[in-house]
């Protein structure tokens, strides 16, 4: 029952269209005026759909050149920290590598003055020697002419202090050009297969 009422009330629907349309016709007149204002609310809305369309189109558009934009800033600034931080990281390196070199070339100074000092220190000590074996041999010489002291003692000690000081002087003239190291005055160079003895070892208080 429900559905022929629906039906009996579309079909009143139509006729009632179909009514109008054919009073419209009678009226040529109001039936153009309708058609144009249908046509105008047709190509409004329409011009309306697309302007709304392309608004939107040009905003996003819009916002993504700004986004590229910004990507291509950040990609700029992104560089632009990169070679910052390589040439921190260079003039870092370059300053420890510089800091190493002087502290090295200090440390090496440090030896060569250590070493010339404890040379020219070394050859005082000779010297030194020398002289006193000068001062013995005259004093055996004049006490052997004034005939305090027997020819024979004063002969064997200016020999036995001769021996003594050249025997001093030959044996740091070899320690020095041989034995020693070049680099360390303390330290000295052993040769190929030479082995130096082991340290003793020393008992300490616990035991």
């Amino acid at each position: 029952m429900a559905g022929l009422i629906s039906k009996d009330i579309v079909d009143l629907q139509d006729i009632e269209k179909i009514q109008y349309l054919q009073t419209l016709q009678a009226n040529p007149t109001q039936y153009a005026t309708l058609i144009s204002g249908k046509t105008d609310a047709i190509t409004n809305e329409l011009v309306n759909t697309k302007r709304a369309s392309f608004t939107k189109v040009s905003g996003d558009m819009a916002r993504f050149m700004d986004m590229d934009h910004n990507s291509q800033a950040t990609l700029l600034r992104s560089g632009n920290l990169g070679a910052s931080q390589n040439h921190i990281f260079t003039e870092q390196g370059r300053v420890i590598s510089n800091k190493k070199n002087n502290e090295d070339l200090t440390r090496r100074q440090v030896e060569i003055n250590e070493w010339y000092y404890e040379n020219k220190r070394e050859t005082l000590f000779v010297l030194q020697l020398i002289l006193l074996t000068a001062l013995t041999v005259v004093v055996m010489f004049a006490l052997k002419t004034y005939g305090w002291l027997g020819p024979a003692a004063a002969d064997f000690v200016i020999l036995f202090v001769l021996v003594v000081a050249a025997g001093t002087w030959i044996y740091r003239w070899y320690y020095t050009t041989y034995i020693r190291d070049k680099r360390y005055w303390n330290v000295r160079s052993f040769k190929a297969g030479e082995i130096p003895k082991p340290a003793l070892n020393c008992p300490t208080s616990g035991s």
